[in-house]
């Protein structure tokens, strides 16, 4: 089967290029011939500008060549920040490629609800949603959709995991060597790109009144230099500067790191504020550690049986007194 992916790819710092990556590289274990079409930052077989509705358009164009269309779709990816023309316009884009093919695959990793519901780029953005093949992780990430758009979906769900391929297998002492931390050491880790809605904070405050059970370390990177972005990362550093046994690692750091990381904790938490799904909660139940994690978004379908949801700061508090004790 000739299959076309629609989506940002490595070396881009993006975890949803990480996952169209696996998912790639699955396909073609499976004997199908696939061709990317990504940024131009990333290794696709080909490559288009993403803003403005270009990738849209090109996939539309030689989508007759392919027996299956799969976009992996997050707003950021593909509309300007504060261009409303170029919103537009990709909009009616990937309405025109579903049109073309109403069987293209949308695997919706985020959608921004229609906020004024009459924008005209979310208009545009409708019909596609009723008539593709949407591909979500959770059914709550179905349901929202749905309810934002007032549209019924041809739905269906697949596993985050399939998309994560492990890059470092370790066993946790072996990460720890790695990394130089101690083996005795109780080790409580949060990691990802680092803006608000990730809400680490959250978890070096929890800490904090939890007692600093053990070592806490907060791991990421500023991927988007907002003014607002930047603001918190440094707000996030004085914080873990000023809390006992919490230490903030600030940098990218490679896939293969990022598996030694969750490989080393005993405990991941996600004290997410905003999210859907997240591609970092199924990378440690691939890897077999324990997370807890905020119930927002489709986080507590997501979560699996050796997880812990918590819905305020009051309830991480009470589960790292005992999780990390």
């Amino acid at each position: 089967m000739r299959i076309l992916v629609v989506s940002s790819y490595p070396p881009r710092h993006c975890g949803i290029g990480a996952y169209a990556r696996a998912q790639v590289e699955r396909l073609r274990a499976e004997g199908h011939e696939v061709v990317v079409l990504s940024p131009p930052d990333g290794d696709g077989d080909l490559r288009v500008p993403f803003f403005g509705g270009r990738p849209f358009a090109r996939a539309a164009r030689i989508g007759r060549f392919f027996d299956r269309v799969v976009v992996h779709f997050q707003p950021a990816l593909y509309y300007k920040p504060r261009a409303p023309l170029s919103k537009v316009t990709t909009s009616l884009a990937l309405s025109w490629l579903v049109l073309r093919r109403p069987d293209v695959e949308i695997l919706v990793h985020e959608a921004d609800p229609p906020r004024p519901a009459w924008r005209p780029d979310y208009l545009a953005l409708r019909p596609a949603f009723a008539r593709a093949r949407l591909l979500f992780h959770t059914d709550a990430e179905r349901r929202s959709l749905e309810r934002a758009y007032r549209v019924r979906a041809r739905a269906s769900l697949v596993a985050h995991t399939d998309g994560v391929r492990v890059h470092a297998p370790a066993t946790r002492e072996q990460a720890r060597r790695h990394l130089g931390i101690g083996a005795d050491v109780r080790v409580l880790l949060c990691a990802g790109f680092l803006h608000p809605g990730k809400g680490f904070d959250r978890a070096v405050r929890a800490f904090a009144a939890a007692g600093s059970p053990g070592r806490l370390f907060v791991v990421g990177s500023v991927r988007d230099e907002t003014p607002e972005n930047l603001a918190y990362a440094r707000a996030l550093g004085a914080l873990c500067s000023a809390t006992p046994g919490a230490t903030f690692v600030e940098r990218y750091v490679s896939d293969e790191d990022f598996d030694r990381w969750i490989a080393a904790a005993d405990l991941f938490v996600l004290p997410y504020r905003r999210a859907w799904s997240s591609g970092a909660l199924a990378r440690a139940r691939a890897l077999g550690t324990p997370a807890l994690v905020s119930a927002v978004g489709g986080l507590a379908e997501q979560a699996g049986p050796r997880d812990r949801v918590f819905a305020s700061d009051e309830e991480l508090v009470e589960l790292l007194r005992p999780a990390a004790g």
